[in-house]
């Protein structure tokens, strides 16, 4: 996030723990950081509570600051030594399957 009218990280951080209480409502925040550019990172341990996050600070600060929610990026691997029992068919469902705390849906792989 980024303030409208140019104020330090420390002014952002100030004015988030006056108007917003993560702690009353429930939301752990993994990082809080200062970034070169003078935006303010935050990091979530879910997608939900990051939505519940930016919709209390644009009621309540949506003036002051700008919130920008991060997309991810689609990566490409190549990936060597696949049994061959596994076919480009089989291989989202074995990775979905294996990997349950990525939150992926089927579509998000592309082979």
């Amino acid at each position: 996030m980024k303030s409208n009218d140019n104020k330090t990280v420390e002014e952002i951080k100030k004015l988030l723990r006056t108007k917003i209480y993560p702690v009353n409502m429930k939301i752990g925040i993994r990082t809080f950081k200062n970034l070169k550019n003078r935006n303010v990172l935050i990091e979530a341990d879910s997608k939900e509570l990051i939505e519940t996050l930016n919709t209390q600070i644009r009621d309540k600060c949506g003036d002051q600051l700008e919130v920008k929610i991060q997309n991810r990026r689609n990566p490409r691997l190549i990936i060597y030594n696949v049994p061959d029992a596994v076919t480009p068919e089989k291989a989202e469902d074995i990775i979905l399957a294996q990997n349950p705390d990525l939150e992926l849906q089927e579509g998000d792989i592309q082979i």
